[in-house]
């Protein structure tokens, strides 16, 4: 079905090959798990195997990759792709429409598929992903946990004999997880052979026939997939991997909020202060992007000095847009923002508020990394002097000179997580900030943002990511329809809480 044989590759800029030598097969029906730290090597090889590398990803590639029995180097890239369909660790690059309807045909069109084979397999899909809300919407209205979604189902639907797939989980709440769980469980029934590179390890133990550990650009480790539910958590937090049981982490972690448990949420949707003022707070906030379909209702809420708060909630539930009229990216329809009991308009929240957006390539612009922390802050007293110590304390120091857009996503993520550190503004934005980031470099993260809040600044960050949010914030935060539901500490109690939260409400 696939095989690889001694796979080397050489970005042109690079001064190392990102994958060497690797060899491995995956049969028809197996599940070959590909994890390993960022940077390893993990996205390089999938580009491998479906011909972007090195069609369209100058570079220099030796060895052999079969699809099939036949050699991909005799192949373009439109037939490799009837036989491979591939899932991108960024949905935006592979959508060629406006709307969602019309980019999940498309493919099956480009190949000359009979448009009642279309419909068939549009209808099936549809059903099986539950996408009637999604089915009839532009792109600009689907959050990037839906686009992920929209993603994997539209490389379903191809029906090609592999399916690769690329960081597949990042940006889904835990239900979509469950639905991408019983996708893949689907796909090996029907005897597709599945490769994923994959930080999140915890949804893969009960179908995974391979487990690939890379390190480097070669593969340090192979196991067989029922290794991989026999493994502790500490052992692959040694080797660098996320957890492998969830909810257990949740009994290894001290909370970060020690206080006694409190019902935190009021009639009027506004937590009580516990005698502090507010650092940032929202009143009122109403928002839709189609005046039939709010998507904040008369919202409130109380940022204090210190939060480091979990934004959690199901994909679509107005998360980002929240963030982005928080950051002042959009305006609030009605109600106010404010700060320090001062009200702010969209350009003065520019002042107060820095963002790591879902999608952090908007925001690269440097033409290496040291410049693009310093890029617009040249003039900032202290700049320069920090750049080298931030780079370090989240393993970036030795890309400095690099072009961002050489980096892996997980570098890039926290290339612009860096970017907000270093600004030092009061309150700091990230939505899904580890997105595409291994064991190691979510701990680094997590220690970043607690300084971004340890000379009273505060943090809201969006997220899915339950080992995350236990490893790091204080308060977690539920919104749903438009409001929010649940606002409670994260102490022993509240982490109970917020199990059950993931378990029956995400």
């Amino acid at each position: 079905m696939l095989n690889i044989q001694n796979l080397s590759f050489k970005y042109t800029e690079a001064e190392k090959k990102t994958v060497s030598g690797i060899s491995l097969a995956v049969k028809a029906g197996e599940v070959c798990v590909i994890t390993g730290e960022s940077g390893c090597g993990k996205s390089t090889l999938l580009r491998c195997i479906n011909g972007l590398c090195s069609e369209f990803y100058s570079g220099e590639k030796t060895g052999s990759v079969f699809l099939n029995g036949t050699d991909t180097c005799t192949l373009r890239i439109a037939d490799i792709s009837k036989s491979a369909a591939s899932v991108f660790q960024n949905p935006e690059n592979q959508f060629f429409t406006l709307d969602v309807l019309s980019d999940m045909v498309f493919p099956c069109e480009n190949f000359g598929i009979a448009s009642s084979e279309i419909k068939k397999r549009l209808d099936n899909t549809v059903r099986f992903f539950s996408l009637d809300t999604l089915i009839g919407k532009r792109f600009k209205e689907l959050s990037g946990g839906e686009k992920q979604k929209i993603a994997v189902a539209s490389a379903v639907m191809m029906g090609t004999s592999v399916l690769l797939m690329d960081e597949p989980s990042a940006n889904l709440d835990y239900r979509s997880i469950d639905l991408l769980k019983d996708t893949i469980g689907m796909l090996k029934k029907r005897k597709i052979a599945v490769v994923l590179a994959e930080h999140r390890l915890f949804y893969l133990k009960d179908l995974c026939n391979t487990l690939i550990v890379m390190a480097d650009g070669s593969i340090k480790a192979v196991y067989d997939g029922t290794a991989l539910s026999q493994f502790k958590n500490e052992a692959l937090h040694r080797l660098g991997l996320r957890s492998i049981s969830l909810f257990e982490e949740s009994n290894e972690v001290l909370p970060h909020n020690t206080e006694e448990d409190t019902v935190r949420q009021t009639e009027s949707g506004i937590p009580p202060q516990n005698g502090k003022e507010a650092l940032f707070s929202v009143r009122n906030i109403f928002f839709a992007y189609k005046k039939e379909k709010p998507v904040l209702c008369n919202l409130n809420l109380n940022i204090l000095s210190g939060d480091k708060i979990a934004l959690i909630g199901k994909n679509g539930c107005g998360k980002t847009t929240l963030a982005k009229i928080l950051c002042g990216l959009l305006k609030e329809k009605s109600g106010s923002v404010f700060f320090h009991g001062k009200k702010l308009g969209t350009k003065q929240r520019y002042a107060v508020v820095s963002c790591v957006m879902q999608n952090v390539d908007l925001q690269i612009f440097g033409s290496s990394v040291y410049e693009d922390l310093l890029w617009g802050n040249e003039m900032r007293f202290g700049i320069k002097e920090k750049i080298p110590t931030v780079l370090k304390q989240l393993n970036l120091f030795q890309t400095a000179e690099s072009h961002p857009q050489t980096l892996s996503a997980g570098q890039k993520q926290r290339l612009i997580i860096a970017s907000s550190y270093i600004l030092n503004k009061p309150i700091h934005l990230f939505d899904e900030p580890t997105a595409g980031l291994d064991y190691k470099n979510m701990q680094n993260v997590c220690s970043i943002i607690d300084k971004c809040t340890d000379n009273g600044g505060a943090a809201v960050i969006i997220t899915h990511d339950y080992e995350f949010i236990i490893n790091t914030c204080n308060r977690a935060v539920l919104l749903k329809d438009g409001r929010i539901t649940e606002d409670f500490p994260l102490n022993r109690t509240g982490i109970k809480k917020l199990t059950t939260v993931f378990t029956y409400h995400l």
